[in-house]
């Protein structure tokens, strides 16, 4: 079964994506709804951000520092303090972006930013890891 990922291919994927919904999560709200399609952006990124953050952490082959893993662990606990009114199916490219201009989100978007920086090191790694394929 040559079509197999494997544990390690299956984290830096995780880690990789993660750090993309970190860097989306950064953006301007019509920026941002732009990028991510104008259907159900919060709840997606939330969503994404979650499975991604949450599977990397817990992967064998994470080579994530404790302070690393600490970090998003706390950042994705902090995600389920977003109103759930924010967070409802948006299909429309209004109501996405009225969503994603929700004050509920300034300090999302600062925490991202820190955790970005926080996650350098690791991220540095992941382009090395995919360049090198």
């Amino acid at each position: 079964m040559a079509d197999e990922i494997t544990l390690e291919e299956n984290f830096e994927y995780n880690l990789h994506n993660f750090l993309q919904w970190l860097e989306v999560m950064t953006m301007e709200p019509i920026e941002l709804c732009n990028s991510w399609g104008n259907y159900n952006v919060a709840w997606e990124l939330v969503s994404d951000l979650n499975a991604d953050g949450a599977a990397a952490i817990s992967s064998p082959c994470n080579y994530l520092s404790a302070q690393q893993n600490q970090a998003i662990e706390e950042f994705l606990a902090s995600l389920g303090e977003i109103p759930k009114s924010v967070l409802v199916g948006a299909t429309s490219i209004v109501a996405n972006q009225e969503a994603m201009s929700h004050p509920c989100w300034l300090p999302f978007k600062a925490s991202a930013s820190a955790l970005l920086k926080t996650l350098e090191p690791a991220a540095t790694r992941n382009k090395e890891y995919f360049a090198s394929l």
